[in-house]
Formats: structure tokens, C-alpha cells, sequence
């Protein structure tokens, strides 16, 4: 059962229509596994600003070291400076700090950070600071490629630290001391991607699930209301069918006895005035005549009554809001009568409202119901206090209440009053 498409305000369950668009996963464009390779976003989702930061801090702190000092030969130093500044270049494109019209692909630009970073490492292995690209480089591998990239990547650059810490003639035991200490930095930093990356995993699947879980509560609300409501009018079609019969019973069994029984006396009554009215025989007879006669009068009456009172509306429209989560305001005109067409179209009409109500706006807690008879026309009134809709569409159920009132001669307007809940009027010829 589709109903009208609408967009809330003013409350974080709104949508901005009934077919509630899929939403964009800004950080990685799908699904997301701490141990496989995720789409390019660590902009949004790893803090790439203070990777970019940090990347720019070592240059910074470089720069200081040689306009303090002498620092080291020129030849190194140039070396150096090319491999940052690739680094920088490469690391802004991966972390989209800089747009460019054709990108390459995320591997492509981990490797070059690879690269480019162990040069600056071995151009310059003294200057310790510089592997600080390395821990960037393995978040960077980490988004890119998932744990297992991210291992071969720590990998290598833990065989590149002790390259450049043999270069620098750090010894036996200042090479494995080097290379432990750059390489947990690099092991802390992807363990922390990664355990990010679960929990964010683990938040839209919980999300998801709860979306998962209000749609089918919505579903099972709505269909409760469409099986109450079927159950209503059954419930009155059939009070009408035993109405009927009834009636049916009366007339043609009471109601033929009672003629025959008023004829019966009839011919007794004129066959008494034949014989001169004589005896207390006559006066019996006259009384018994009258006496049928009322009886068959009131038995016509009863039948008149019966086939002429449709079944009750409001004990119909009572089984339809019987609705979890909403509480219910239901006032039906006393003494109105509708007949099974407009009975029908009336309860369904009040149940697509109310179900419209339970699955678009979440934030509502109040259902009013009007039915009353305004002239000739029987005017249904159906008020949500939900945030109402800024812009909707109407969807299968709203057209199915239109045309079940036009086929009657009336007329169905909505307003969907953003800020003031969303009302439904049906007017149908009574």
C-alpha cells in the first residue's frame, strides 16, 4: 500500500519524500571492511586535514634546521626537498584537499607516498623527523588498501628505516632500535584506522538495522491497520446481512401469519354481524382483529426500520484506530447513517490517513478524526500534529482516496500544512 510522498520538518525521522532516497556513504561510496580495500575519503573519514598538517610541520621543522645550521650536504638536502614536496603533492590529491580534474587512482598515489617518502628518508636518514611520512603514508595505505596492504606497506618501510639507519652508521644496535621504534608508530597508526573503520562499520550497520527495524514496524502498523479495517467493514457488512434477514424472517413469516390471522378474524367479524352481534363472541372478535392489525402494522414498521439503518460507522472507524503509537481523537456526528458504498469509502479513507501518519511522520502523536454532516454532503476530517510536509508527491494510497470519493460525487483535498501536521478532507454527497 503506497501512500503520499512528503517531506517533514522540523524532525530527524522527516524525509523529503515517501520513497526515501538510499543515502551516500560520503567516506568510503559503499560498504566498508576494516580488512579490504575501501574507496578514497580520508578527508572525511581519518582526519587527512591533520595528516596534512603534520606533513607540513616536518617541512617546517627542516626548514628551521637549516637556516639555524649548516644541516646536511647540499646534494642531500636538494634530494630531499624534491621527495617532500612530491610527498605533499601526492598526499593532497589522496586526501582531496586538492581537486584535480583527473585524479589517479588511490593505489597509484600510495605508492608514490611510499616513494617519495623513503627517498626523503635516505636523502637525509639523520634528520628523524622525516619518518613521520612513513605513519601517514601507512594511514594512507590503510584506507587504500585495507590491513593486509597496509602489513606489506609497514613492511617495506620498516626495511627502508634500516637502510637509511645503516646509511647513517647507526650500529648494531641503533638500527634495530630505530627500526622498532618508527615501525610501532606505523603499527599504532593502522590499528587505529582500523579499529575506526570497524566502528563506523559497525554504526551504519547499526543504523541500517534500525532503519531496517522502523520500516517494517511502519509496514506491520499499516498492514494492522488495513487488517482492522477490513475486519470493521466485514464486521458491519455482516450486522447489515443479519439486519436484513431478519427483516427478511419478519415479513415473510410473521408478517404472512399476522395477514392470514387478520383475515381469519375479519370473516369471523362479519359472519358475528351476520348472526346479529349476539354474545360476548362478537366483542372477542373485534378485539382480536384490532389487536392483529396493530401487531401487523408494528412488525411493517420493524421492518422498515431494519432494512432503512445502515450498519454503525463509528464502531467501524473505532476498529481502524485502534493504531500503536498515536492516540486517537475519533467524534462521528451521533444519528449518522451511511450506506455500504460510503461506509466503505469512508473507513478507508480515515485508514490510508492514519496510515500515512504512522509511516511519514514519526514525530506525531496525535490522530483527530471528524465525521459529520455538513448540508447534503458528509464531510471526513482527518488531522495529524505531526511537522507536516514542505513538499510531497501523492503516492498510490492518495489517489485510491480520490478516486473512491469522485466515483461517490465528492471531492478530497490535502494540505499538507508544513509545521501544523498534515490533514486529509474528503466530502462525499450523503
Amino acid at each position: 500500500m503506497d501512500v503520499p510522498r512528503r517531506q517533514a520538518t522540523g524532525t530527524t525521522g522527516a524525509q523529503p519524500s515517501l520513497d526515501r532516497p538510499a543515502g551516500r556513504d560520503v567516506g568510503t561510496g559503499g560498504a566498508l571492511d576494516a580488512d579490504t580495500p575501501t574507496a578514497r575519503r580520508p578527508v572525511e573519514r581519518f582526519g587527512a586535514g591533520a595528516g596534512m598538517v603534520a606533513v607540513l610541520v616536518i617541512g617546517l621543522a627542516r626548514l628551521v634546521t637549516e637556516v639555524a645550521g649548516p644541516g646536511g650536504a647540499v646534494p642531500g638536502r636538494v634530494v630531499w626537498w624534491a621527495a617532500f614536496a612530491l610527498y605533499v603533492v601526492t598526499f593532497a590529491i589522496d586526501a582531496e584537499l586538492v581537486r584535480v580534474r583527473r585524479a589517479p587512482p588511490a593505489q597509484v598515489l600510495v605508492v608514490v607516498e611510499v616513494v617519495a617518502g623513503s627517498v626523503a628518508w635516505l636523502a637525509e636518514p639523520g634528520t628523524d623527523w622525516t619518518s613521520v611520512l612513513f605513519v601517514v603514508t601507512a594511514v594512507s595505505a590503510t584506507v587504500t588498501f585495507g590491513t593486509r596492504g597496509a602489513v606489506a606497506v609497514v613492511t617495506l618501510q620498516a626495511v627502508v628505516t634500516a637502510v637509511g639507519a645503516a646509511l647513517e652508521g647507526r650500529g648494531m644496535v641503533g638500527i634495530p632500535f630505530t627500526v622498532a621504534i618508527y615501525t610501532a608508530f606505523q603499527v599504532f597508526a593502522v590499528m587505529s584506522v582500523r579499529t575506526a573503520t570497524r566502528e563506523a562499520q559497525a554504526r551504519r550497520e547499526a543504523d541500517a538495522a534500525h532503519a531496517a527495524l522502523a520500516a517494517a514496524h511502519a509496514d506491520l502498523a499499516a498492514a494492522h491497520a488495513d487488517l482492522r479495517a477490513t475486519t470493521a467493514l466485514l464486521t458491519a457488512a455482516g450486522r447489515d446481512a443479519e439486519r436484513l434477514r431478519i427483516a427478511r424472517d419478519l415479513h415473510d413469516v410473521v408478517g404472512h401469519q399476522l395477514t392470514a390471522l387478520a383475515l381469519e378474524l375479519e370473516i369471523a367479524s362479519h359472519r358475528a354481524a351476520a348472526d346479529g352481534g349476539r354474545g360476548e363472541a362478537g366483542s372477542h372478535v373485534a378485539r382480536a382483529r384490532t389487536v392483529a392489525k396493530d401487531l401487523l402494522r408494528d412488525v411493517r414498521a420493524v421492518v422498515g426500520e431494519l432494512r432503512g439503518t445502515p450498519g454503525g460507522l463509528e464502531s467501524a472507524l473505532a476498529g481502524v484506530l485502534d493504531l500503536p503509537g498515536l492516540d486517537v481523537d475519533l467524534e462521528v456526528e451521533a444519528g449518522l447513517g451511511l450506506d455500504d458504498a460510503r461506509l466503505v469509502a469512508v473507513v478507508r479513507c480515515v485508514q490510508e490517513a492514519a496510515t500515512n501518519a504512522l509511516r511519514h511522520a514519526p514525530a506525531a502523536t496525535r490522530l483527530a478524526v471528524r465525521v459529520r454532516r455538513d448540508g447534503d454532503v458528509v464531510e471526513v476530517d482527518v488531522h495529524d500534529d505531526g511537522p507536516g510536509a514542505v513538499a510531497w508527491a501523492p503516492g498510490h494510497g492518495l489517489r485510491g482516496m480520490r478516486e473512491r470519493v469522485t466515483a461517490l460525487g465528492g471531492t478530497l483535498a490535502v494540505d499538507p500544512g508544513p509545521g501544523r501536521g498534515f490533514r486529509v478532507t474528503a466530502r462525499v454527497p450523503a
